[in-house]
């Protein structure tokens, strides 16, 4: 059996920086498993429109995975008829965040065979097993399949994004395409069980030499000079959130958090220095800092190594303690990435944070105290931000001497901001071909008008003086 993984191009105003995580992870779990397997990696390759048709239907292939995030929706959806054509016998699957946010939308939009719900690595295997061996497919948990509407199972609330929109689960239930939701797949407890990402079948060199964060990275970073940082990778070292705040998108289920520990960790990082002689790790996960003993432990590992390695992380302005960020700088780490997000209380709480203004300011301080680089972004545009909430973050910026701008507040699907925003985006589709990342304006969700809108966003940046 062979195999072909599709990378989809994302983010093309920036350079591809960080590989796919989740689909190398894939591929070396069915490498392992004895499967040929090849990734086509598009995002890092970018090639012209006629050349991406022209590299899709190259080679035969028995299984076809395309995977990206819900921003990736018009390029599957243009490019999987043509696969499709080249392809006709090939089993055409699409699975990561697109696919597990709006696999209804996917299924009827997209001619595909299968979309995968969540975790991929043991769906892809059984898939591929089920495949080889003829046997049902509804038996492999994790998949949606083309199916009777009475073979509709509504996924529990324990495992799918959507656990708390009761109208979407019971859409399910009377779905008009007829659409099969399998068992969902259960996460991996384990995830040092989860082999390290197939670096080999990507084009490596072309994500190493782009910088994960900072002004070459053009994703609204910044970054300390003087770090060497020629050669990066990103790592993912843990899944899931302990947190549930309502703007955030959980690919893996709300409120499990699960990582990798930090011996497993360090072997990685090990191999990437051995192998490709890799200067900074990025950890690009949501909240590096979640478990104090796990970060404490590979602050004191890292600093065994032989080799010298920077690194920085994402976490939460609570778990930002003195000690802890000592240990981190001592260790190697220059860079934290926080979500202030707000400087009003009020929008904090509808925001469902589970932070305070004072905690986030002491964090910056205490990071920056530390001899670490506090990065920090914020959000614009929460339902209920008025010029109250707006001079508040502008406030807090001007109190820090932070320049950063601001994202627009987005309704991605599976999100709560989504689930309460719905009234307000209309045709499904027509909203998600529209989204971004966040840096362009797709919806209002204030009661603002759209010009008074976009005057408070100048205050909230901090572009203009607050008593205009």
């Amino acid at each position: 059996m062979r195999i072909r993984l599709i990378n989809s191009p994302i983010r093309l105003n920036a350079p591809p920086n960080c590989i796919p995580y989740g689909l190398a992870t894939i591929a070396s779990t069915l490498r392992n498993a004895g499967r040929a397997v090849e990734v086509l990696d598009l995002n890092a390759l970018r090639p012209s429109e006629a050349e991406t048709e022209r590299l899709v239907r190259e080679g035969e292939w028995d299984i076809i995975g395309l995977s990206g995030l819900i921003t990736t929706y018009g390029f599957q959806k243009k490019i999987a008829p043509v696969i499709r054509e080249a392809h006709p016998h090939a089993f055409l699957i699409s699975g990561g965040g697109l696919a597990t946010s709006v696999p209804q939308l996917v299924m009827e939009k997209i001619p595909l065979d299968a979309a995968v719900i969540g975790e991929g690595e043991i769906t892809a295997l059984e898939l591929a097993d089920a495949l080889t061996r003829g046997r049902d497919l509804t038996e492999v948990d994790g998949l949606v399949i083309p199916g009777s509407s009475q073979g509709v199972r509504p996924l529990p609330s324990r495992s799918f994004i959507f656990d708390e929109c009761k109208e979407y689960r019971d859409s399910l239930a009377s779905d008009p395409l007829g659409l099969r939701f399998n068992a969902p797949r259960e996460n991996i407890d384990d995830l040092d069980t989860v082999p390290f990402p197939a670096w080999d079948l990507l084009p490596m060199e072309t994500y190493i030499r782009n910088p994960i964060w900072g002004a070459r990275a053009a994703n609204s970073s910044d970054f300390p000079p003087g770090v060497p940082n020629e050669r990066s990778m990103n790592i993912i070292s843990s899944r899931g959130c302990p947190c549930d705040c309502k703007f955030c998108y959980h690919l893996f289920g709300r409120g499990k958090y699960r990582f990798r520990s930090a011996e497993n960790i360090i072997s990685e990082i090990r191999l990437l220095v051995e192998r490709y002689g890799i200067q900074f790790i990025g950890f690009i996960d949501d909240n590096f800092m979640a478990s104090r003993s796990r970060a404490f432990r590979f602050c004191e590992l890292i600093r065994k190594e032989p080799y010298k390695i920077w690194w920085g992380c994402h976490g939460r302005v609570d778990a930002a303690e003195p000690e802890l960020l000592a240990k981190m700088r001592e260790a190697g780490c220059v860079w934290i990435g926080y979500g202030i997000e707000s400087g009003s209380p009020r929008i904090l709480k509808a925001m469902n944070k589970g932070v305070t203004v004072e905690k986030a300011e002491a964090a910056i301080l205490a990071t920056r105290r530390a001899g670490i680089f506090a990065n920090t972004t914020f959000i614009y545009g929460w339902p209920g931000e008025d010029a109250d909430t707006a001079r508040k973050t502008a406030e807090f910026k001007r109190r820090l001497g932070i320049t950063a701008g601001s994202f627009f507040a987005t309704p991605y699907p599976g999100t709560r901001l989504f689930e309460d925003a719905r009234e307000r985006i209309g045709n499904l589709e027509s909203f998600v071909l529209r989204l971004g990342n966040a840096t362009e304006f797709i919806v209002n969700l204030t009661d603002l008008s759209d010009e008074e809108f976009f005057a408070l966003k100048e205050i909230h940046d901090g572009k203009i003086p607050q008593h205009q």
